[in-house]
């Protein structure tokens, strides 16, 4: 045990400077979309600033330890609704990736938000005694600052449209709506599911087949997609306007005067028996 003690204080001597982490922010997605809960979406880095070679006992004084996020916004059009972010720790050259919620108004343009990361770092070792030395580890809390943008945009606007044999779905945003799927929920007789768009960048459009009808009928279609990181899902209407089918009409009206000859020249048979 005393052998164990004695390496253990070597090793924690050993360390020349007790470097602080090195914490840098750098955004990943800051786009959000107008009037609309979405995520910015953060990269959190601790640089290699500790240079001694890490073994079993190796306690490095630059991994930020207990670490916790908070963001908050500069300009009351811009509402950060997450709470503050626990990270446990993160090692010397590591980085992390984290989401942070916020609902933009609906006035477009460049908000600030600073990033605030609170935690501890390992400031110090100090020993006292001879052949049986305690050690006692210092501790430090700090917190930096890390001032970022976020942009918000209108977001994907997407509309529907009616034409002779499709639905047209279009993007008048300003922004790419993404994982672009389609369910018609009505009426009964254009149930589809499952319809896959992909993409529908801005001022695009993606068009539905549908079978022509010799009814006019409104259409709600379900429709979900990806802005950024965050997934939306929207009801879509619209007035299907078809023209109608005169061949089907003709076509119906065949069996029907072929029913009412043939009713005549029964009832004329009977009669004419009758009279005999």
């Amino acid at each position: 045990m005393r052998t164990f003690i004695l390496i253990l204080v070597v090793l924690l001597v050993s360390l020349t400077a007790f470097a602080r982490p090195d914490l840098a922010v750098e955004s990943v997605s800051s786009e959000l979309d107008a009037g609309r809960i979405c995520s910015m979406v953060l990269s959190i880095r601790n640089a290699q600033t500790n240079a001694t070679e890490e073994t079993l006992y190796t306690f490095n004084s630059s991994d930020a330890l207990c670490l916790v996020l908070r963001a908050v916004s500069h300009d009351d059009r811009l509402r950060v609704l997450s709470e503050p972010l626990h990270l446990g720790s993160l090692r010397s050259g590591s980085e992390m990736t984290v989401e942070i919620d916020a609902l933009a108004s609906e006035d477009i343009g460049v908000y600030p938000v600073d990033i605030m990361l609170s935690y501890m770092w390992l400031s110090g070792v100090e020993k006292s005694g001879g052949a049986s030395p305690e050690v006692y580890f210092l501790y430090e809390n700090s917190t930096d600052v890390f001032p970022v943008e976020a942009k918000v945009v209108s977001g994907p606007v997407l509309s529907m449209f009616p034409s002779e044999s499709s639905l047209e779905i279009r993007n008048l945003g300003d922004r790419t709506a993404k994982n672009v799927s389609a369910r018609i929920e009505s009426p009964l007789v254009l149930r589809r599911s499952g319809i896959e768009l992909g993409e529908i960048p801005p001022g695009r459009s993606k068009r539905i087949e549908i079978p022509r009808l010799d009814v006019e009928q409104p259409v709600v279609c379900r429709v979900n997609y990806t802005s950024g990181f965050t997934e939306i899902s929207t009801e879509l209407a619209t007035v299907v306007r078809v023209r109608h089918l005169p061949n089907v009409s003709i076509m119906l009206l065949v069996p029907v005067i072929a029913a009412a000859l043939y009713v005549m020249l029964r009832r004329d048979g009977l009669r004419r028996i009758i009279r005999r």
